[in-house]
């Protein structure tokens, strides 16, 4: 909050106007333009209209016994001071944001607990802001839409980058792990991607990390709203790509950027021809890591997009072993007199020894008996 100077004359509350030194004056300009700038980037970068009212007004209904005070913390002339208690400078504050030390990028237990409130309902299921706000926008969840697939029976110290690298056949929506109870929620954005995984990891079966893991569908489906539905066919992803990257910008300074992110995880950050390619779990969240990254001095000049899923393509497969057929004995060269023989005793025995002195038989050499004419 604005911290006022001693030196300020009391002003009736009745009063049209306010006198203040000019150094404030500037200051709350500067941070006009800022609040203008960055709510343009938020829109552009996929935020809707009713979320972005809801960061900043707060929700429609307040609790009864919540202060003024807390209501007038959320107005726009003040909004310059929660960005520097709850967010780093350069992006708006996302909806539940968790604080954590800039120095840890822990992927695993953690997110459990911060996402156990995905599954409690199918209303809380996926409570993330895009959710919410497509929601109090008019839009419903299809309940006959089966995108969501649950593998269980995970290996121990399970991670996101191996259920990602397991997966084939769909670009994926949301990627939900849950590690300490060996399961995850996978939701891939098409419903017909979804069908066809499972159907191929129910026939021949699905391997994640060296371990074959039970599928099956989720009780709960992912909802997708419209808008993020939109952005995904004009070439949204999960994936994150920052063209033209600066030295200056190293994985840890992308992780730290986008550790305030409630719910995002970032899988992998690679370099390649001189750009990052950022890999997380789910769109939507993809899409606000992108339009806060848009808005920081860090990026500025770079140009952020998105590439496609790497889970897309042929689904893997694991063939059935098939009896194979067995293997032929290589018998003997066949005599070519056996039909001559009286009795066929002797069909073994009637070869050419090696050192050409005659034949065998009876365990007994005879000399050959041919006279040169």
């Amino acid at each position: 909050m604005i911290q006022q100077l001693p030196s300020y004359r009391s002003t009736p509350s009745n009063a049209e106007t306010v006198t203040i030194p000019r150094s404030e004056y500037d200051r709350l300009l500067q941070d006009s333009q800022h609040f203008a700038k960055l709510r343009t980037s938020l829109l552009n970068g996929g935020l809707s209209q009713e979320t972005l009212d809801v960061l900043i007004y707060g929700a429609a209904q307040q609790p009864s016994h919540q202060t003024n005070r807390e209501n007038s913390s959320q107005s726009p002339a003040k909004s310059h001071a929660a960005f520097e208690n709850k967010a780093p400078p350069g992006c708006h504050e996302h909806l539940d944001v968790k604080v954590h030390d800039p120095d840890e990028f822990a992927i695993g237990e953690d997110e459990d607990e911060d996402e156990d409130a995905l599954l409690d309902s199918r209303d809380s299921e996926d409570k993330d802001d895009y959710d919410e706000s497509s929601r109090s926008a008019g839009s419903s969840p299809t309940p006959s839409a089966q995108r969501t697939v649950l593998i269980r029976n995970l290996p121990d110290r399970i991670t996101h980058r191996d259920i990602v690298a397991a997966i084939k056949g769909g670009a994926l929506l949301h990627i939900y792990l849950r590690a300490r109870e060996h399961m995850a929620s996978v939701s891939f954005v098409e419903e017909a991607a979804a069908r066809e995984f499972f159907r191929t990891a129910k026939t021949y079966g699905l391997i994640v990390a060296g371990k074959r893991v039970e599928v099956g569908w989720n009780d709960r489906q992912f909802y997708l709203p419209p808008y993020v539905r939109a952005k995904i066919d004009n070439g949204a992803s999960r994936n994150l790509v920052v063209y033209n990257v600066q030295p200056n910008v190293t994985e840890w300074v992308i992780r730290k950027d986008l550790d305030h992110i409630h719910n995002l995880i970032v899988i992998s950050v690679q370099f390649k021809n001189g750009n990052a390619y950022i890999s997380t779990n789910s769109v939507h969240n993809a899409l606000f890591a992108r339009s806060c990254m848009m808005s920081r001095f860090t990026y500025k000049g770079m140009k952020i997009g998105f590439y496609p899923d790497e889970c897309l393509g042929t689904p893997g497969k694991y063939p059935k072993k098939e009896p194979q057929a067995p293997a032929k004995k290589t018998g003997s060269v066949p005599n070519r007199f056996q039909l001559l023989s009286l009795d066929g005793a002797d069909d073994e025995d009637d070869h050419t020894s090696p050192d050409g002195l005659g034949r065998m038989n009876n365990g007994m050499r005879w000399a050959d008996n041919s006279v040169t004419a």
